[in-house]
């Protein structure tokens, strides 16, 4: 058995790099003869040529300008048009000007023209949080105005500590389905843990529950075949796999699913870092021991996480599932605090960093403690300079890393970022001989994210996301206390001297610091 799925994982990677390499190769092609048509303009007619690109690099570079963007995604594409306008206009046409269809946006904003603020009774929530006070009222306002989504005081939710516990419960809940299941993932790879749910699945259809699976293309193509979701429709699923990675120049191959949904009857939610794919169960361990958090939801939030697993599936095509189809009409009672589940997307759907606006909000307003475990440091200085000035005014700021990266050039980045941030006085944890893929912020014992959104450029500017923001919840106490151990138990603090850079390395993350806001 383990022979035939070391052949199978053989196959797929090669027919991953032969697909990667083919649609990679076309892409370049395109590129090439894009810019090869200008390049032979200049030489034929080059007073026309000079004149145009100089006026076509100072419109772009006016526009580029005047995006309500942050300063450090706007300046790298400013300097490269700047000390080279031919290359320069043409990799700005090519990959930085975002666009989206018509039809995709409607599709997208569908669940956003209806509130159902009485349905869900916002006034009286809202009120009820205005009145206790606190960091709660002024982050909920921000998510309010920035999805439309509702605040809910009637649900409850569980921190779940690894992958491992983490598909022992969504296999739990599973076998209880009744009606559907939704599951949206970045990667599902074809190994044990999605063979025991591939399983679980094909029995609870046979129930007559639907089911409904979606992938992000370039998240799993290393994993599972380019005809997979076909393979699954034929078992009768409902499978789509998101933004299909074709031989077409455009930036948008960068706007990939990260977001990681499961939904099992309109009644329970997850939502969390782990992908479906056996590293994050620890049975394989490509970088050492494996950690990752998850949440699960309880109660009305989770028509939340119906609406954003329904807001991407309805963009790939095929039928378009009703959003009243699926929610839960009568959903158990609970009062523990306040849960804020949201989706973050990229330009040009909202120019709103969602992901990124919610952790300034939490940094800022920190008082007491503010614990942050992140696989990736890398962010613009608005993050890092709320970071610094929180542990100057005296807060306890701790930043959990991996010992072991997955991306050893994109840890130089991180390390940087870190030995900056330690010199203001903010504690850096490693987790001992593994890799940590959490991504949770935990505040002054009221407020917590949990999601998929990382500190890094992909995570808060050109990845679709989502998270939930939890306000004075029953498991803001078991985040805390897995912190507590991660702290005298796993991790290791840091010293400047522990993580600094070789001085190959200062050159290669000075050159990544500049590419990392485009790519």
């Amino acid at each position: 058995m383990k022979s035939k799925t070391r052949k199978n994982k053989a196959a797929r990677t090669k027919i991953y790099v032969s697909r990667f390499a083919i649609i990679l190769l076309s892409i370049i092609l395109q590129a090439v003869g894009m810019w090869a048509v200008l390049f032979l303009l200049g030489q034929t007619t080059p007073i026309v040529y000079s004149v145009a690109v100089s006026v076509l690099s100072g419109i772009i570079t006016v526009a580029i300008i005047n995006k309500d963007q942050s300063a450090c995604y706007k300046l790298p594409w400013v300097i490269l048009i700047l000390l080279f306008p031919y290359g320069g206009i043409m990799m700005y046409l090519t990959f930085g000007n975002v666009k989206m269809s018509k039809r995709q946006m409607k599709k997208y904003c569908a669940i956003y023209t209806e509130h159902h603020d009485e349905y869900y009774r916002q006034d009286e929530v809202l009120n009820r949080l205005s009145e206790e006070g606190g960091k709660g009222k002024a982050i909920v306002g921000y998510l309010r105005y920035a999805t439309a989504f509702p605040v809910f005081d009637n649900s409850t939710a569980e921190y779940v500590k690894c992958g491992y516990k983490f598909f022992n419960s969504l296999k739990e809940e599973i076998q209880k389905a009744e009606k559907y299941v939704f599951l949206e993932y970045f990667i599902i790879d074809e190994g044990v843990v999605w063979g025991e749910i591939e399983e679980l699945l094909l029995k609870k259809q046979s129930e007559g529950v639907k089911v409904y699976i979606m992938y992000d293309d370039v998240g799993s193509m290393p994993k599972v075949s380019p005809d997979f979701y076909k393979e699954l429709c034929k078992k009768g699923f409902d499978a789509r796999k998101f933004h299909k990675f074709i031989p077409v120049v455009s930036v948008s191959h960068n706007n990939r699913d990260h977001r990681k949904i499961a939904v099992i009857d309109g009644k329970v939610g997850f939502m969390g870092g782990a992908n479906i794919a056996d590293e994050y169960a620890n049975i394989t361990r490509p970088y050492g021991r494996w950690l990752d958090c998850s949440v699960k939801i309880k109660g009305q939030a989770v028509d939340s996480l119906v609406r954003l697993f329904i807001q991407l599936f309805n963009m790939c095509g095929g039928k378009t599932l009703a959003e009243e189809d699926f929610i839960c009409p009568k959903h158990a009672m609970y009062d523990d605090g306040y849960i804020f589940p949201f989706g973050d997307s990229p330009a040009p759907i909202t120019e709103e960093h969602i992901g990124e606006n919610v952790y300034l909000d939490m940094i800022n307003r920190s008082d007491k403690y503010l614990y942050i475990a992140t696989p990736y440091l890398i962010v613009d200085t608005n993050i890092t300079t709320a970071i610094k000035n929180a542990a100057r005014r005296g807060v306890d700021v701790r930043i959990f890393i991996p010992q072991i990266p997955d991306k050893k050039m994109i840890y130089m980045m991180t390390r940087s970022s870190c030995i900056s941030l330690m010199s203001a006085g903010v504690k850096v944890y490693a987790y001992r001989n593994g890799f940590l893929h959490s991504k949770c912020f935990l505040s002054d014992d009221d407020s917590a994210v949990i999601g998929t959104i990382n500190l890094d450029f992909r995570s808060l500017v050109h990845h679709f996301e989502c998270g939930a923001f939890f306000y004075k919840n029953s498991l803001l106490n078991d985040i805390y206390a897995d912190f507590s151990y991660l702290i005298d138990r796993e991790c290791d603090l840091l010293s400047p001297e522990d993580i600094k850079l070789k001085p190959y390395e200062k050159v290669v993350k000075s050159i990544l610091a500049f590419l990392a806001p485009l790519m």
